[in-house]
């Protein structure tokens, strides 16, 4: 009797602690960073993230920390924005830009550009990554930040330099203390994608986080169908192998040519593929490619409204799949807005 008596307290207790103790979905996860799962983004918190905005070079911009710039991308509904670094841009500056992107709602994707069409240059990104201070503002930043190791870096790498460099990179950057998700670039001033993809698999299983993205920019040229051939191979080869991939500069209404692209398509293709794009670039810091042609700033100055041409506007606001209407935060983002993404709930499993 005295058994069966104590057997049914504890039951008891258990029920009550169950039914007291709090919840947490299964897609969270403990790093306190993104973290990749498949090929997509994961926050801190388990939402499922999309990425969908912006590039701008704040290294040479009149606004080094964004504190004017952001709040105007961020009207777009941009869930993300990639930040241009360069060697001599402070950890002051990082750490501020990084701080007002996500007061903004937008997640800082923070790229050295100092490696661009240049193979050699490579380490002098991965020493500014690790460099003490600068690795302390990566850290401090750790729960959105993301780390793009190097813009564009190279021209025509052969494959195994190109894995065994990035593979270098990777380890150094993890040693540094930097535990955040990794994003490495195509060759060929971004343009290569598929020895690009074939890399991601090595280069992941080198990574102790397993979290390692890759990314192209969409500056092909050719007729249009050449222009799309270089999306569709990438859509089918990133839905079939399950690679997580961004167009870092992308869709862009041309290629390096300057001569139009089939930029509306692409968004389409890419958002029923569901996969992340950050278009070239704002236009605080005017492009010096394509000025004649108004083809790769979004904005006259930075400001939102002043479209700099149709495809800034369509890219931006207009278009069915534009960042406007394309674009989801993550509800445990600062500003994330009424429609943002909740973390996934856990599958239930059917009782026999």
């Amino acid at each position: 009797m005295m058994l069966r008596s104590l057997t049914r307290r504890l039951v008891l207790l258990v029920s009550i602690v169950a039914a007291v103790a709090p919840t947490f979905s299964s897609a969270a996860n403990s790093s306190g960073t993104m973290t990749v799962r498949g090929r997509f983004l994961y926050t801190a918190a388990g939402e499922r993230v999309v990425l969908r905005g912006v590039n701008e070079m704040f290294a040479h911009s009149p606004d080094p920390t964004g504190a004017r710039t952001m709040p105007e991308i961020a009207r777009t509904g941009a869930n993300a924005v990639r930040i241009m670094t360069a060697l001599d841009y402070p950890a002051a500056s990082l750490d501020a830009i990084l701080g007002h992107a996500v007061a903004n709602g937008m997640i800082p994707i923070a790229e050295c550009h100092a490696a661009t069409g240049k193979w050699e240059k490579l380490d002098d990104c991965v020493a500014y990554w690790t460099r003490p201070d600068i690795a302390a503002v990566v850290r401090r930043h750790r729960r959105w930040v993301l780390v793009n190791i190097a813009n564009e870096a190279g021209a025509t790498v052969p494959a195994a330099d190109f894995v065994a460099g990035y593979r270098d990179a990777i380890a150094r950057i993890r040693a540094a203390g930097i535990d955040v998700p990794l994003i490495v670039d195509g060759s060929d001033w971004g343009k290569e994608y598929a020895m690009l993809l074939d890399s991601w698999a090595p280069l992941n299983a080198s990574d102790p986080a397993r979290a390692v993205m890759v990314s192209a920019h969409s500056y092909w040229v050719g007729t249009e169908e050449e222009r799309r051939a270089p999306y569709r191979a990438i859509v089918a080869r990133v839905t079939r192998d399950n690679i997580p991939f961004l167009l870092g500069e992308g869709p862009t209404s041309a290629g390096w040519d300057c001569k139009a692209s089939p930029y509306r398509w692409a968004m389409g293709e890419l958002q029923r593929a569901e996969i992340g794009w950050l278009t070239w670039s704002w236009g605080m810091v005017p492009n010096g490619d394509c000025r004649a042609e108004k083809r790769y700033d979004v904005t006259d100055g930075g400001r939102f409204g002043r479209w700099k041409s149709e495809a800034g506007e369509a890219l931006m606001i207009s278009d069915p799949a534009s960042v406007r209407n394309t674009s989801r935060r993550p509800c445990s983002i600062p500003n994330a807005g009424a429609n943002c993404v909740r973390p996934e709930r856990p599958a239930r499993k059917s009782r026999a």
